[in-house]
């Protein structure tokens, strides 16, 4: 499948309950069929092709939302998911959560539908401008983490209603029936970068054959990014493939800047107010000020979307770092950006040109996912660039892959 990072095998009770919760174990490469209901994880990213199956036991029931209540969805094409941006902070035992404006499927959540929630961003990093940036740790590569927190943990729910005056009334798995995780909604600071999280509306097919248009929206800082589907009975896989290439985390945004004062051409992190260096991507762990727009020029967020600045080539979780310029005085040594990751590390940005200093953006630091725990392909930095002005995307870093979850009765 192109684009496909990861599959992992889950297993539900039976045919007429949710499927549950997975857990992994640790040795063997099969999949166990303790039950009728096979359910299968995939995690997307845009630049790896590895199937991987691993061993899976029961775990603690979700709450049963209604199983095939959509009905035969025949052959699935276009985006069938509907999402919701998370609105405010949603704590752990909660029985509502607050959400913004829906896009993606026009379909609004009803009582028994299948939701999922699942928190987009939420790392942190280290961001001092030395080769601690990431993850805190003195040497290269300077990428990743610090903690994880709750990036990519996710959990499924009932809604036991519609979207009324801007919140969704929820059955889970946690303390009261609430939900079992604490989700965060918030802007970035002058320590942690942007935190999103958001719920997504699971259509519960009784059957359905895989279309050659089916998609999700692309996600847009918000919400998006994520095909997720639910089928009791049969899922057929036909000729149709899964492909979410470029859904996921956004790349940093093409720049063309003429250079400035105040940069070496050894930094990790500038501010986007600087004129010079690439943009970083996006990642678990916040947004830059400039994402890539598609063919267009970049989009400005109008937000440093991470600490201490979102240029430059360290590398925040798993985005690439941007490009930093051998000569930011003039920003003409174009280094390159680094590559985004998911199951695997990003590549090095290219050298400086005439100079060939390696100056190019980290790549991004490799997600292990979990049972509870799977995030989207990260955004690919962008190259530092003083010219080519008839090229709007020139230099842009690449988009990472989304994200595909499908439970289904059985495969063909």
């Amino acid at each position: 499948m192109p684009g496909v990072d990861r599959w992992i095998g889950t297993l539900g009770r039976d045919g007429s309950r949710c499927p549950e919760s997975p857990k992994i174990n640790k040795a063997g490469t099969r999949i166990k069929h303790p039950a009728s209901l096979l359910s299968v994880v995939i995690a997307a990213a845009l630049t790896f092709g590895l199937l991987a199956s691993r061993n899976v036991d029961r775990a603690s029931a979700t709450p049963c939302a209604v199983p095939g209540s959509t009905g035969p969805g025949g052959t699935l094409g276009g985006i069938v998911n509907t999402y919701f941006p998370g609105a405010t902070n949603a704590a752990a035992g909660a029985t509502s959560i607050s959400v913004g404006t829906s896009r993606g499927a026009a379909t609004p959540i009803a009582d028994g539908d299948l939701l999922l929630v699942i928190q987009m961003q939420d790392a942190a990093i280290d961001s001092t401008n030395t080769d601690t940036y990431g993850d805190g740790v003195v040497g290269s590569p300077a990428s990743g983490s610090t903690a994880l927190n709750n990036a990519g943990r996710f959990e499924y729910v009932r809604a036991t209603g519609p979207v009324a005056a801007g919140s969704v009334p929820v059955q889970g798995a946690g303390a009261g029936t609430g939900l079992v995780t604490s989700y965060t909604n918030a802007a970035s600071t002058a320590t942690q970068g942007q935190r999103r999280f958001q719920v997504v509306r699971v259509p519960q097919y009784s059957s359905a054959t895989l279309g050659s248009t089916l998609t999700a929206s692309p996600w847009d800082g918000r919400s998006g990014g994520i095909l997720a589907l639910d089928v009791t009975g049969p899922l057929a896989l036909g000729t149709a493939a899964i492909n979410l290439s470029a859904l996921g985390f956004r790349g940093g945004g093409p720049r063309q800047l003429t250079g400035g004062a105040g940069g070496v051409n050894t930094d990790y992190r500038t501010l986007a107010t600087s004129n010079f260096n690439g943009q970083k991507g996006e990642g678990i762990a916040g947004t830059p000020r400039y994402v890539r727009n598609g063919l267009a020029a970049a989009t400005d967020t109008g937000t440093e979307g991470y600490p201490n600045g979102s240029s430059a080539r360290g590398a925040p979780g798993n985005a690439g770092g941007g490009g930093t310029d051998g000569n930011p005085t003039t920003n003409d040594q174009n280094s390159g950006g680094g590559g985004g990751a998911n199951g695997g590390a990003g590549g090095i940005g290219g050298n400086t040109w005439s100079t060939n200093l390696p100056r190019g953006g980290f790549g991004g630091r490799a997600f292990t996912p979990s049972v509870s725990q799977l995030v989207m392909g990260g955004g690919g930095g962008a190259g530092s660039r003083n010219n080519s002005p008839t090229i709007a995307a020139a230099s842009a870093g690449g988009n990472g892959g989304g994200m595909a979850m499908i439970r289904a009765g059985s495969l063909t």
